[in-house]
């Protein structure tokens, strides 16, 4: 009786330890999961909505589940400037929005006019190891967020109701009131450019074109013209004077929860789908621009020469006013990597 006792009593010591190992095992693979959300600004069919889509199956995939994505588009998170808030806080994982400048005003430099004039010069400035890509990564780095790529949307232009007469000359003074958005940036450029200005929130633009508050505005891409502003536009320019860029970020929190190999992975992909948005975005462009001609919009190309001399006059004349803005050292860093791209066209 005693050893049959003594038998029951080792196999429910072993069966009570088995339990802890298998619980031990179980709880050790939960820790290896890093669960990330993923932020988004677009509706869930939206182009760059899709690449955070195929982030998240690709991901998935390279890490056999040890990291799971969930993606959350059209601002289910909240806009992008709570979105960035967020990330800085390290309660949202990832995000591939606008980056905001409410922490940091020189985090608008990557809105800095004619960085680029073509997507040959888009390839060079808005990728890894670039002085614009160094500069926003450390600038992002400084708010505990990680910048792991630039998501490039489109070349910006101007959408008008009305064609001034030179409109392919710099800084000659046009008789058209442009909408810019709320940025410095944008002011001084258009400003310089011969525009006068005025600042209408993005929510009543249509109506402003439609009732003349404003005669065009600056700030969108041929796409957006076209998906949003076609019935009220009469002509295009395809001025090529900013970038339409989103960041693919992530949270300090998050990246320091990743194995080492499992960041090179997430890197290595998000890269990958920042460098597609790239030849996606020329396609857009060219596609959307033929789509305004159908529509009976003017579409006015500048010129190769054109677009260099709009660039010199930005480069030279419009961001040294924003020294203050966006500190000295940038704006003579730009100047110095940039200016080589011009002279050699």
């Amino acid at each position: 009786m005693k050893l049959l006792q003594r038998a029951k009593k080792a196999f429910s010591i072993a069966a009570l330890t088995s339990g802890f190992l298998l619980s031990g095992i179980t709880n050790a693979h939960s820790a290896e999961t890093v669960k990330i959300n993923f932020a988004g600004m677009f509706a869930p069919d939206h182009p760059v909505t899709l690449a955070q889509k195929g982030f998240k199956k690709d991901v998935e995939e390279a890490t056999d589940g040890r990291v799971s994505v969930r993606v959350f588009p059209a601002n289910q998170l909240g806009d992008y400037t709570q979105v960035f808030e967020e990330l800085v806080r390290g309660t949202i994982d990832m995000g591939l929005i606008n980056i905001p400048s409410q922490f940091d005003t020189r985090l608008e430099v990557m809105y800095l006019h004619y960085l680029a004039t073509n997507y040959d010069e888009v390839r060079k400035t808005y990728t890894p190891g670039s002085y614009l890509y160094s500069t926003m990564d450390q600038l992002i780095s400084a708010q505990k967020v990680k910048l792991l790529g630039f998501h490039v949307d489109g070349f910006g232009g101007f959408g008008l109701t009305k064609l001034p007469d030179n409109v392919g000359q710099p800084g000659a003074t046009k008789n058209v009131l442009l909408r810019v958005p709320p940025m410095d940036i944008f002011k001084t450029a258009a400003e310089d450019q011969g525009f006068q200005t005025v600042s209408v929130p993005f929510a009543e633009l249509y109506t402003s074109l439609q009732t003349g508050v404003a005669d065009g505005w600056s700030g969108g891409s041929s796409t957006l013209n076209y998906l949003q502003f076609r019935d009220v536009i009469k002509h295009f320019v395809v001025s090529n004077n900013f970038i339409d860029a989103y960041g693919w970020l992530a949270s300090d929190a998050m990246w320091n929860k990743l194995p080492e190999n499992d960041r090179k992975i997430v890197q290595k992909i998000a890269q990958k789908y920042s460098l597609e948005s790239i030849d996606l975005a020329e396609e857009n462009d060219l596609a959307h621009q033929e789509k305004l001609q159908s529509k009976g919009i003017n579409v006015i190309r500048l010129s190769g020469a054109e677009l260099q001399a709009w660039a010199k006059q930005a480069r030279e004349i419009t961001w040294p006013k924003l020294r203050e803005r966006l500190t000295p050292e940038i704006i003579e860093g730009m100047q110095k990597a940039y200016q080589p791209s011009l002279a050699s066209n």
